[in-house]
C-alpha cells in the first residue's frame, strides 16, 4: 500500500496539530491561576468581625467575604444604614459609606 503526497501531508498535518494541543492542554494544566491570593492563617473570621463591630455600636446585617477585604452592611449607632470595608489581616475599616436612600423610603 502506497499513500500518495497528499496522503503523506493529511497525515503530517494531523500529527503535528494533535502534538501541538497536547503540549498547550499539559502547559496550561500545569500553571497556576496568576492571580491566587494567598490568605494568612490568622486573618479574621466572619465571626471576629462581627464582635469587633458590634462591640463598636454597629449592628451587622450583613458580611460577604473576599480574600482579604470583608464588605460589611449593617447600621450604626445612629440607626443610619452603613456600608463599610474591612481588611481582615488587622480589622482596620478602609472605606465606610451611608446609605442615604434607604432612610428616605423608611420615612
Amino acid at each position: 500500500m502506497t499513500i500518495g503526497t497528499s496522503g503523506v501531508r493529511a497525515v503530517m498535518l494531523a500529527t503535528v496539530v494533535t502534538l501541538t494541543a497536547a503540549a498547550g492542554a499539559s502547559a496550561w494544566a500545569q500553571n497556576p491561576p496568576e492571580f491566587a491570593v494567598q490568605v494568612p492563617a490568622n486573618a479574621l473570621s466572619v465571626g471576629e468581625i462581627e464582635s469587633r463591630l458590634t462591640a463598636q455600636g454597629i449592628k451587622v446585617k450583613e458580611i460577604k467575604v473576599r480574600d482579604l477585604l470583608a464588605e460589611v452592611e449593617g447600621y450604626d449607632a445612629q440607626g443610619r444604614e452603613i456600608e463599610l470595608m474591612i481588611d481582615r489581616r488587622n480589622g482596620e475599616t478602609l472605606s465606610h459609606e451611608y446609605d442615604d436612600d434607604d432612610r428616605k423610603k423608611r420615612k
